[in-house]
Order: structure tokens, then C-alpha cells, then sequence
């Protein structure tokens, strides 16, 4: 046998000392107020209905007013339609001649082109020849010639 002493057990007296115990004494619950609770709850889901409510009431507004703004549009682009097709009409060109008959004007004949013969002072043209009673100055004639 062998001498080998055991640890030390501590007893279950030691342990427990007054200031380590857990436990409390329990005052009475306060009072809810579910009352209270139960308004503010209400009033959220009023809030929350109501908002709800006036939101769609814009959405039906902004409906009504989007079908109004279509039909609009749809109106006009048909009378555009009809501004351009009356804008053809008036530009036929069968129309524009009767017209033009109408107001007493006549068919153009056979072209013609007409040439000059002489050299004007406008073209660069100056005569050679001065008479004794010719201005002196030699832009005179270029600038009093008539065009």
C-alpha cells in the first residue's frame, strides 16, 4: 500500500454563501397599458388604410386624365392626316394650272434668249477714241454709264 493522500473536498456548506445566492424577491408586475397599445395600433392602421386609399384615388385620377390626354393626341393625329392630304391636293399640279388659268394668266410660249451685240463700259469695255469735250477724269464714263 502506498501513502498518497487524496485532494481536499470542499463541502457544500462552503460554497454557498448568502451574497452568491441568485435569487430575488419579486415585486408585483407593473401595469400594461394595452389600452393605450391597442389606440396607437388602431391609428397606425387608419394612417396606413388611409394612405392606402388616397393613393389609388390619385392613381384613378391620373388614369382618367392619361386616357383623356390619348384621345387628345389620337385627335390631332388625325386632323394632321388631313392637313397633309389637303396639302397635296392644293399642290396637284393640274390645280395649280386651272388655278392659274382662272385668275387670267397664260401658257408661256417658245423660249427665247436674247444676246447683245455691243460692249457696255459695265463689262470692262472703254472706248478708245476721246472727243475734245470728254471728261478728264477716265472713271467718269464707267461710273455714269447706264446698265
Amino acid at each position: 500500500m502506498s501513502a498518497i493522500t487524496a485532494p481536499l473536498r470542499r463541502t457544500r456548506p462552503a460554497l454557498e454563501r448568502p451574497g452568491d445566492r441568485h435569487l430575488r424577491v419579486v415585486e408585483e408586475p407593473t401595469p400594461r397599458h394595452t389600452l393605450a397599445y391597442a389606440i396607437v395600433m388602431i391609428l397606425v392602421f387608419a394612417v396606413a388604410v388611409f394612405g392606402a386609399v388616397s393613393l389609388n384615388a390619385l392613381a384613378a385620377g391620373a388614369s382618367v386624365e392619361a386616357r383623356a390626354l390619348d384621345a387628345h393626341v389620337t385627335e390631332a393625329e388625325r386632323v394632321y392626316a388631313q392637313l397633309i392630304a389637303d396639302v397635296a391636293a392644293l399642290e396637284d399640279p393640274a390645280r395649280v394650272r386651272a388655278a392659274a388659268l382662272e385668275l387670267g394668266m397664260v401658257p408661256p410660249g417658245p423660249v427665247r434668249h436674247l444676246s447683245l451685240e455691243r460692249n457696255l463700259p459695265a463689262d470692262g469695255a472703254v472706248p478708245d477714241t476721246r472727243t475734245p469735250d470728254a471728261a478728264a477724269d477716265p472713271l467718269k464714263p464707267l461710273l455714269s454709264a447706264e446698265r
